[in-house]
């Protein structure tokens, strides 16, 4: 007998994983990854872009409270101005849905956010999988799949409160209909990659890089540019996929999508020339994804089968388009990378089918050294991942600043100096303020050609027709020695408490003209 026939099948990788071995790993895969998910489950999300996560929350109660109104109006009017005060750049999908599990759990609960996008991740490993499985042999795309659901950074950016997470759900559907379009050339294929594509569009602008790009890549492998701009199904997936969103962003926020890509794309651009940029690119994909992970990916690329190759190429060819393009985000934050969990995952999967096949041709006991070292690797990153999320607690944090909103006049306009953008003081504390630029937007404004100004100048005009000046993030203070200095010498303190105050700008000290 061919002694590679004979361990073939022998092999548990392959043969013993069908007809339902496989399936019963990839439950087990998906139950401990939305248990990992649980882990300090209630505790408030400051742990992963407090800002970002916190937007979330402010548009989540007021339509909450919209849906159930609230017996005490002036409850009912303050959500919905806090809603107001920030900006609209996507449709409230997500945000839409966790009110209504509000409405269905009986009340606001925050941490119900955390099991809604950890749900929608782990729901989109099933159509990962089966993606892989067009490709590898099983095993290897239940590694791919552990990948998604165990790199730490993804366990800590798919349960937070922002978009992002059921963006790259239904851009996983996408990817994974459009090969199947590829495959099959049936209508049923196309609509579900158009509409699954459109949507993740419409949930965030932005997954219009990764859609384009991948059908591009699949498109152009499966037609040829000639036949594809002939082809009925192609213009259909294009309209559904693209003429939805575009007439979204485009009637209801045209203006303020305007003044994102002028102020956070075109005026940023530069940054994109300087090589100091790509260093920074790199280093934040070693941090997030680890440079072995890198190295396997694109190497894996290179190796695949020719379909599933033009599908990845595709997609990390939006990915670097768009890369370049947001410069300024794609170095600062890391949510803006959440794509590359799947994508890193698939591409690796052509090695791991390499590994796999190896491995079976080995004798048993080498076998189960793999499994051993494979379960070692998951229980690591899982570990890993806990501890993150175990290692600092949050909960002081609300009764702060419930402190601080009661501490802010209610009579009178107050600009501020605060953390996360003032978001957690409009969720907690209920008081909206001004914002007095950070370091960091005073950098980005001289990156824009603003003008540079004498303080006292830029003081004036930034607290026109304020009353108050609030203080809570004093590490940004320290970075502002001049604003420090100004306040203290010409302005008395109205009140103060700790971690927090507030100076009166109504009553400048006396001599301070």
């Amino acid at each position: 007998m061919n002694p590679r026939k004979k361990s073939k099948a022998k092999d548990p990788f392959i043969t013993r994983l069908r007809p339902y071995g496989a399936e019963i790993l990839l439950g087990l895969l998906l139950l401990s990854g939305s248990a990992l998910r649980m882990v300090d489950l209630t505790d408030p999300p400051l742990d992963f872009h407090p800002t970002r996560q916190f937007r979330g929350a402010v548009v989540a109660r007021s339509i909450y409270y919209q849906l159930s109104p609230s017996g005490d109006p002036y409850i009912q009017q303050q959500a919905v101005s806090l809603r107001n005060s920030v900006s609209d750049l996507e449709p409230p999908i997500l945000e839409s849905i966790v009110a209504l599990a509000y409405l269905v759990s009986g009340g606001e609960t925050l941490w119900v956010a955390r099991i809604l996008t950890s749900l929608f991740w782990v729901l989109a490993a099933i159509p990962l999988y089966a993606l892989a499985r067009r490709f590898t042999a099983p095993a290897a795309a239940l590694l791919c799949v552990a990948y998604y659901l165990f790199l730490p950074f993804g366990v800590l950016a798919s349960r937070s409160f922002q978009p992002d997470p059921f963006m790259v759900a239904w851009l996983i559907l996408a990817m994974y209909a459009t090969y199947r379009w590829a495959e099959t050339r049936l209508w049923t294929w196309a609509l579900l990659a158009a509409t699954s594509g459109g949507l993740a569009i419409l949930i965030k602008a932005f997954a219009a890089y990764f859609v384009l790009g991948i059908l591009a890549g699949v498109v152009l492998f499966a037609l040829g540019l000639r036949r594809a701009l002939r082809d009925r199904q192609v213009w259909a997936m294009a309209a559904v996929c693209i003429v939805p969103p575009a007439l979204f962003y485009l009637l209801n926020a045209g203006s303020t999508s305007g003044g994102y890509i002028q102020n956070w794309i075109v005026a940023l651009l530069p940054l994109a020339f300087q090589p100091s940029f790509y260093v920074l690119w790199v280093n934040m994909l070693a941090e997030l994804l680890g440079v072995a992970s890198l190295v396997a990916a694109f190497s894996g690329v290179l190796i695949a089968e020719l379909r599933p190759r033009w599908l990845l190429l595709g997609a990390w060819v939006g990915y670097a388009v768009y890369g370049v393009t947001l410069p300024h985000q794609t170095t600062t934050h890391s949510y803006y990378h959440l794509f590359l969990v799947p994508l890193a995952a698939l591409s690796i999967a052509p090695i791991l089918h390499l590994i796999v096949q190896k491995v079976a041709q080995q004798t048993r006991l080498w076998r189960s050294a793999f499994v051993l070292v494979m379960s070692a690797a998951l229980f690591l990153a899982a570990w890993s991942a806990r501890s993150t999320l175990l290692g600092v607690d949050y909960r002081q944090e609300p009764p702060f600043w419930e402190r601080v909103g009661a501490a802010v006049p209610i009579e009178g306009r107050t600009i501020g100096l605060v953390q996360a953008y003032g978001n957690l003081l409009s969720y907690y504390g209920w008081r909206q303020v001004e914002l007095w630029p950070i370091t960091g937007e005073l950098a980005l404004a001289d990156l824009r050609g603003a003008q540079l100004q004498d303080f006292e100048t830029f003081f004036m005009k930034r607290t026109a027709g304020m009353d108050f000046f609030l203080i809570s993030s004093f590490s940004q203070l320290e970075l502002q020695p001049n604003l420090a200095e100004y306040l203290e010498s010409h302005f008395p303190i109205y009140s103060q408490g700790d971690g927090y105050l507030i100076y009166d700008l109504r009553t400048p000290l006396s001599g301070s003209a």
